[in-house]
Parts: C-alpha cells; sequence; structure tokens
C-alpha cells in the first residue's frame, strides 16, 4: 500500500519508520531540504541505545498516488494542509493532532474524502531533519469520523508492529476526549510554571490547580466516568514525571504552542454550552501571552 505522511516533524518521522516496515511510504514535508535529504538518508529510528534505518521517500506536493494520507501536522498548520487536500482526488485521510481544535474545522470541511482521526500515545523526539527517538513506547489508535469505514482503513493497516500497535476504536469522541483531558490538565500547567509532568503532582498548589482545571475540562467534555478519567491523568503525570511537556518545550524554543487545539476546543465548547471557564480561559490566555513574547525571557 502507498501511504503519505504529511508533516516531518516528530510524529511524521516516527509513522514513517513504522510503517515503511510494510508499506511504501513518502514523507511530504514543507521544506525542500528535509524531503531531500530524507529521499537520501531515509529515517533513522534511534530507540533504547540502539539506531535503525528504514528506507523512505520524500517530496513536498500532495497528489492523488496514495491509498491513504496521514497528516501529522500541528493544528495551527492545517488550514495550508486542508487546502492543498482539496485539490486531489477522494482518498482516505488520518488525522492525528493533539488535542480537539481541528474537530470544528473537520466538521465544517466540506471536502468528500473518507476522513479518519486518531490520537499517539508514543512518546518521540525529532533529533534531525530525518532522525527521531522512540521515547516511550504507546500505540497508534483511530477512528472513523467522516464518510468513512472501518473495515476498509483496518484492512490497510493489518500489519501491526510490536512496537507500533495501532488500534481502532469505536467512538471517535470518547477517543479524543480521552486524550484531551490529559493533555489539557498537564500541558498548560507545566508551560507556564516551567516544570517537569511529575511537579503536578508532588507541589500541593500545583496539584490543587490540576484538579480545578480537570474539573472544569470533564464539565464541558461531559465524561461519563470522571472518577477513571482523574485516575488517567495521575497515572500519565507519573509515568512521565520526568518530561517536560510537548507544549514546555514549543514554549521554552519560542515557538507557536498547542493552546488554541487544547484550550481552544474547550473554551468554545464551553461558550457554545453558556458555561464558565475561568480557569481554562486563564491558562490558555496565559500561554498566548507567552506566545506574543516569545523572545522575551521570563
Amino acid at each position: 500500500m502507498k501511504i503519505g505522511i504529511i508533516g516531518g516533524g516528530s510524529v511524521g518521522l516516527l509513522c514513517a519508520y513504522y510503517l515503511s516496515l510494510d508499506h511504501e511510504v513518502t514523507v511530504l514535508t514543507r521544506r525542500d531540504e528535509q524531503a531531500a535529504a530524507i529521499q537520501s538518508e531515509g529515517v533513522r529510528l534511534y530507540k533504547a541505545g540502539k539506531a535503525f534505518n528504514a528506507h523512505c521517500s520524500a517530496g513536498t506536493a500532495i497528489d492523488s498516488g496514495f491509498d491513504l494520507l496521514v497528516v501529522t501536522v500541528k493544528q495551527h498548520q492545517l488550514r495550508t494542509v486542508f487546502s492543498m487536500l482539496e485539490r486531489i482526488k477522494k482518498t482516505n485521510i488520518l488525522f492525528l493532532q493533539n488535542g480537539m481544535g481541528h474537530i470544528h474545522d473537520l466538521k465544517d470541511w466540506g471536502a468528500d474524502h473518507s476522513v479518519y482521526v486518531g490520537v499517539v500515545e508514543h512518546g518521540a523526539v525529532r533529533k534531525s531533519d530525518t532522525a527521531v527517538e522512540h521515547t516511550g513506547i504507546g500505540a497508534i489508535k483511530w477512528s472513523t469520523f467522516k464518510h468513512a469505514e472501518a473495515d476498509r482503513l483496518n484492512a490497510m493497516l493489518q500489519h501491526n508492529h510490536s512496537e507500533f500497535p495501532i488500534r481502532y476504536e469505536m467512538d471517535w469522541y470518547r477517543l479524543l476526549t480521552g486524550k484531551l483531558i490529559v493533555n489539557a490538565c498537564i500541558n498548560p500547567l507545566t508551560a507556564l510554571l516551567r516544570v517537569k509532568n511529575g511537579e503536578l503532582l508532588t507541589v500541593p498548589a500545583y496539584f490543587s490547580y490540576m484538579k480545578l482545571v480537570f474539573q472544569e475540562a470533564c464539565s464541558i467534555l461531559r465524561l461519563e466516568d470522571e472518577e477513571a478519567a482523574w485516575e488517567r491523568v495521575r497515572a500519565v503525570c507519573e509515568q512521565t514525571k520526568d518530561n517536560r511537556s510537548s507544549m514546555l518545550v514549543d514554549v521554552t524554543a519560542g515557538r507557536q504552542t498547542e493552546a488554541d487545539a487544547i484550550l481552544g476546543y474547550l473554551l468554545k465548547e464551553a461558550q457554545l454550552q453558556g458555561r464558565d471557564a475561568v480557569h481554562l480561559a486563564f491558562l490558555h490566555g496565559s500561554i498566548k501571552a507567552l506566545e506574543r513574547n516569545r523572545n522575551k525571557v521570563f
């Protein structure tokens, strides 16, 4: 099967490496330099102190020659991708973004592609234009969203590597909100406080505020089992206690964050429901202020 990976970041390179073990993979990047490097060198994966190489093609143009396109760019980069996808023939497209800000856009998107959405539970850090470190084994979980059939994508993705499992979930909303609640509780707070994930559990003031954020987000998302959701937030904090969240990494590097994808979705839903969301609004405003002052030292 021919698979196109849109985006050459950590998730894009991770997917490209593992999917290339069973499929013909092309990484579609924004920069000519990165595409040329991947075309020449392939993709290198670092894991547990070892290095592995996989052959992948690369380019910068999205065309109709793929059985499946996997979109791994961040939510704020999707507008450009949408316009490119609207110019190609109907195909299968799997969107793998943090947060749920893209869901409002996908609902309004008029293209007739078969659309799937999913989450990435792996840990990955891009080391260069062609290399990625697999820092934590998780799974890719996906679900149907619009004009889509589960059997079709299941047949395409039937080859599962033991360290890169791909799993189908029946309910896309439950799948995405399960990860969103974790991201909403951990990422913005660690980015604002400049702390590793584990400190949200060990510092009482941080822990208390995280619980307030959780309660607000749960109310907006109308989660069925709040106790299980809270235990998952705590478990992820503990499992990744020595990690710096992706939002903290982006703030430190002076890059645009995924605040709109994570917190923006919750705030829009709160507005539609006529709910107050003072803690989420504070976090969103604080992170956006850091983005606007990205060259400032805080």
